[in-house]
């Protein structure tokens, strides 16, 4: 049951983006050193300018995107729980759930193999051109590679128990955890606002936020809706 006390997150941080441009107006208004007036026409057309363009640019938000499909397909089809049945005995899977199970973390210890030998291959056709793995292609796409595998031993998963047998089961499979998602990326939205805004006006600096915690707290602030406790935060 969702707890009534706590406001959810989005307006919390809805409530602080407008707690910020007030501050900034203030700021304006007695000469605070460094601090832009939020609630201005410059302001007001630099939000309109980087409204969206904050959003796409949040730390981790293409990668959770990407790891959504694998992850969605994983539940949709499943393979979780039958993976959970065969760990934990929650539940007896038929043979065939079985036989299922263990077809698709075969294929799955054999796609892991291959991104193995995509790191340790001598032509390092995915590593950096130092030919170490920081900054390498592979290290840049591991969320798509994760992804991937994860949809690929889910699939087979479902295509061997009979529950996936056209492309669109395939697709519904992949926005399954787009409800939940959907969620997280309006929180996200708001989270945004308001470090973008509190940037833009000064006023992490003219409070004495260097621009490594800044940068920290955003990416806290980024990933924590995720695992908030819907019972809490509805």
């Amino acid at each position: 049951m969702t707890n009534k006390r706590f406001l959810h997150p989005a307006t919390l941080f809805f409530l602080l983006t407008l707690l910020v441009a007030l501050l900034s107006w203030v700021g304006s208004i007695y000469g605070w050193s460094g601090v832009q007036n939020l609630i201005s026409a410059e302001g007001l057309r630099w939000k309109l300018r980087n409204v969206g363009d904050g959003l796409l640019a949040a730390p981790f938000f293409g990668d959770l995107l990407l790891l959504s499909f694998g992850v969605g397909l994983c539940l949709h089809s499943g393979f979780w729980e039958a993976v959970k049945g065969g760990l934990y005995r929650g539940r007896k899977l038929s043979r065939k759930e079985l036989r299922s199970l263990w077809l698709s973390l075969t294929v799955g210890m054999v796609y892991i193999l291959a991104v193995l030998f995509l790191v340790l291959d001598p032509w390092g056709m995915v590593r950096s051109i130092t030919g170490g793995l920081k900054g390498s292609p592979l290290s840049e796409g591991i969320s798509y590679l994760l992804s991937l595998g994860l949809g690929i031993v889910a699939v087979i998963y479902g295509y061997t128990v009979d529950l996936y047998r056209t492309d669109r089961d395939i697709i519904k499979g992949m926005s399954y955890s787009s409800v939940r998602f959907s969620g997280y990326c309006v929180t996200l939205f708001f989270v945004v606002q308001f470090f973008t805004s509190l940037h833009y006006t000064g006023l992490d600096v003219f409070f004495g936020l260097s621009s490594r915690c800044f940068q920290v707290l955003y990416t806290i602030c980024c990933i924590l809706p995720l695992f908030l406790r819907k019972s809490i935060f509805g």
